[in-house]
């Protein structure tokens, strides 16, 4: 007799288990489940078999071949589009001419197959149906016998007012061909709730055998963990790999388990798997082949699928990782915890009770993850970044995450405070603003919401009014599928790294302030900010000097909130302005550099056509600048910092008695050159927005530069704010009697390079090591990175904040000298990833 092995499940229940694998490859003590299977049937005298395929149908076949491997003859019939169980089988009827098995590749059982064949051939049947009682048939479909075993009637998963009968089918059937008759050909039809009924009432008699044995359809994560438990307790007679010793430990050929390992009874270990010093293996823990359990790691009823690692005293408790995974050295992956195939769980990260984290994510060292990964491309130890919080939108960046993060925002505030909220005029950053204002409101804060407004008008209204915070969403610059969330605090300015790892902290542990009824937080639309931030832009810009020349000015606004205010003031401040895209957009184009270039060199060529005086181009938020002089020239960001740098600091304008000038840790020695000229000091200040505007706010700083072309003026708003950068630009430009293009002719030359070399995350400590050891040997600057002069320079090694990358910044004398030092450091930097 042949057997049909119906092998088409998909598994969506059992996800991320079957995100790369059909549900019939789901191991079981390290064997497909469909392996288990084919052992029964052959084990019952069949070795012909015909396996019918439909989701991902290549997998098994690579895996099982023609069953030479197993003494079997196997062959396939593959499902184009889905056919029901009858059509599955009925799409393989050329192969099957006499009496049939027909049964599950995703369901364990043990079932005495030659009783049911026998029970068949007595009775003469058209089909016979494997039944087994179970205590509770809700889920299954019920099927009522009569004394002889004659199928009466069927129920499809009863309520209990309709169950008459514990007996349920099992999916185990011997069939007659001539079913084939009453099955239609190349479309989806159903043994139990088709075939079934249509038989019977064409008068065709058809038999249950109620059998004993084990039965288990593995269709949920908690059934796939309870199945191995029934194995290990002997409820199911299956195969397990392996030698068994007598206290229930089965150990695979070629593994060892070092002396001082603990290995408890019911514990499965895969072949050449190694088992460290000090580890233990508690009750219930199956281990896959080519497995490492390192030194003092401590698992219990956890499953964990071939060539996975797991570290030095990590601890694995009641979870399932898939096939390699990889636990670093103290990472904790907690009950009911599953773990997608490749991924890898950093050094010190703990994996809450019940995640889900699917295939190919990385967790970093130390994060604390208590919400599934399924889209996102990594579970982070933390949130906020250089630009505070950002990832791709409804991927990285959820409405659920967000409510969270302003929740844990809310609850660091006092109760019934108000914050500021605004966004950009992106449909993305509605929808989290939204989410924003509902997790503030929940834990008692009032929200004034700004609706569209750019985060310098923001940071005035939250400095400005009584709010306690502010928070801002927009869409990265140069990446509208990017969203970033800002956080301010009462001044407007970005939160401190202290207060981001409180709001971290409360995020991760989701310890949230609730509000009661009357308490929750209320809605606020000011009406009049933008009217108030303009007052204000106008009357710093006054104090710092009326402009006596009209300019003329090509702008491009570039969709940006600056389009609410420019057009209104230009008359004001005596400027001719022609402006270019002064508008919003919900659906701003992502501008790559391709897009990008062709934007500026449109300013460009406008600068030209109109003979204005200069242009600017604003970014999306309204907060950076790009300056195009009189000529056409596009300065690049760092000539335009020296720019600014050299007009201020020749100049005694919005300074109110500041002389300090605060700059990256990355920008050029031509900036002190520029200083000293005037007698000016310069703070370096970190690479991130953030430090560089904690800097502008200290009051011996009165500018302060990115090299990305933000710029702050303290005299009105220690932030980024592209209005107050063009309005200074122009005052500056006047102050001097002096066009751009003269004032650029006055900087001193430079020679800077940059280059970012992959390092691995548990490398940085490596590379940062080495790097202070070679700066001890010179007067090295250890404000961010190691800043290490050389006899015609510098060079700066700089570990990125959130990605795998190192960069390395060099400047020199000459174009020949920053390349010579770029190419040691990066060459430094290499050897300690590989030696450090």
């Amino acid at each position: 007799m042949k057997a049909v092995v119906m092998a088409g499940g998909e598994g969506t229940r059992l996800r991320p288990l079957t995100s790369l694998r059909p549900k019939p490859m789901v191991p079981v003590v390290n064997q497909p489940v469909m392996e288990h299977i084919l052992g029964l049937v052959k084990h019952h005298g069949m070795t012909e078999v015909v396996a019918t395929l439909a989701f991902m149908p290549q997998v098994i076949e690579d895996y099982f071949g023609d069953g030479d491997e197993w003494g079997m003859d196997i062959s396939y019939a593959i499902e184009e589009t889905p056919l029901g169980t009858a059509g599955s089988v009925r799409n393989a009827a050329d192969a099957l001419t006499e009496p049939f098995v027909v049964i599950s590749g995703d369901a364990l059982t043990d079932i005495d197959l030659t009783k049911v064949i026998e029970f068949h051939r007595s009775r003469d049947a058209a089909v016979t149906i494997a039944l087994k009682r179970v205590p509770n048939p809700l889920e299954f479909g019920v099927v009522i016998t009569d004394e002889d075993g004659k199928i009466e009637r069927f129920l499809e998963k009863p309520s209990w007012g309709q169950v008459f009968s514990d007996t349920i089918n099992t999916g185990i059937y011997v069939v007659d061909p001539l079913v084939f008759e009453y099955i239609p050909e190349g479309r989806p039809f159903d043994f139990s709730s088709e075939v079934f009924p249509l038989l019977m009432s064409e008068g065709h008699d058809l038999y249950g055998c109620v059998v004993d044995g084990y039965w288990c359809d593995v269709g949920s994560l908690e059934s796939y963990i309870e199945v191995h438990r029934d194995i290990l307790d002997g409820k199911a007679m299956l195969y397990v790999p392996g030698s068994r010793t007598k206290d229930s430990v089965w150990l695979g050929h070629g593994s060892e388990v070092d002396p001082s390992a603990q290995l408890s009874s019911k514990v499965v270990v895969g072949a050449n798997t190694r088992i460290r010093a000090g580890a233990v293996l508690g009750p219930y823990t199956i281990v896959g082949d080519n497995c490492l359990i390192g030194a003092d790691a401590q698992t219990e009823h956890s499953i964990i699928w071939n060539d996975s690692f797991v570290g030095t005293r990590s601890q694995v408790r009641g979870a399932v990782l898939c096939r390699s995974v990889d636990i670093r050295a103290g990472a904790r992956v907690e009950q009911g915890a599953v773990i997608g195939d490749e991924t890898m769980v950093g050094r010190g990260a703990t994996v809450g009770n019940d995640v889900q984290v699917y295939p190919y994510k990385r967790i970093d060292a130390g994060a604390i993850v208590n919400s599934s990964i399924i889209w996102e491309s990594r579970g982070v130890r933390s949130l906020f970044g250089e630009d505070g919080v950002r990832g791709l939108v409804n991927i990285d960046i959820t409405p659920e995450l967000t409510l969270r993060l302003s929740q844990a925002f809310g609850s660091l505030l006092p109760n019934k405070c108000h914050v500021v909220v605004s966004r950009d005029s992106s449909r993305a950053g509605r929808m989290v603003k939204r989410a924003v204002a509902a997790g503030l409101n929940s834990t008692g804060c009032h929200v004034r919401d700004l609706r569209v407004a750019s985060p310098a008008v923001t940071r005035f209204t939250t400095r400005d009014t009584r709010a306690l915070g502010g928070v801002h969403v927009c869409a990265a610059d140069n990446d509208p599928q990017t969203l970033e969330i800002h956080f301010y605090n009462e001044a407007g300015i970005d939160l401190s790294t202290g207060l981001e790892k409180k709001v971290e902290r409360l995020h991760f542990r989701q310890e949230f302030r609730r509000a009661f009824f009357e308490e929750i937080g209320e809605m606020i639309y000011p009406p009049r900010a933008l009217e108030y931030y303009t007052a204000a832009l106008s009357t710093a810009l006054d104090e710092a000097g009326q402009v006596e020349r009209r300019f003329k000015v090509v702008a491009d606004l570039g969709m940006s909130p600056a389009s609410f205010v420019l057009p209104n003031v230009a008359a004001d401040w005596g400027i001719e302005l022609i402006s270019m895209r002064a508008y919003v957009d919900s659906e701003r184009p992502r501008e790559d550099t391709t897009v990008r270039d062709a934007l500026i060199g449109q300013l460009s060529r406008s600068v030209d056509v109109f003979e204005a005086d200069l242009g600017i181009s604003m970014d999306s938020t309204a907060e950076r600048i790009t300056l195009v002089t009189g000529n056409g020239n596009v300065l690049d960001h760092d000539s335009a910092l020296h720019a600014m740098a050299w007009m201020w600091c020749h100049a005694d304008i919005c300074d109110d008695g500041r002389q300090g000038m605060a700059v990256s840790v990355t920008a050029s020695s031509a900036i002190d050159e520029i200083a000293r000229g005037c007698g000016r000091e310069v703070k370096r200040t970190g690479a991130s927005r953030r430090a560089l505007l904690a800097a502008a706010s200290e009051p011996a700083i009165g500018f302060a530069g990115s090299r990305d072309g933000g710029y702050a003026f303290p005299c009105f708003l220690a932030a980024y704010d592209a209005m107050m950068s063009f309005g200074m630009t122009l005052r500056l430009l006047d102050h001097h009697k002096m066009t751009l293009d003269q004032v650029v002719a006055e900087l001193p030359a430079f020679h800077m390079r940059h280059e970012a070399v992959f390092c691995p995350f548990d490398r940085k400590g490596a590379v940062m090591r080495t790097m202070a050891a070679i700066g001890q040997t010179g007067e090295a600057q250890i404000v961010e990175g190691v800043r290490i002069p050389t006899d015609d320079g510098w060079a700066l090694v700089l570990p990125h904040s959130t990605e795998a990358l190192v960069n390395v910044y060099a400047e020199g004398v000459s174009e020949d000298t920053a390349d010579a030092t770029i190419a040691r450091y990066v060459d430094e930097v290499r050897e300690a990833i590989a030696n450090g």
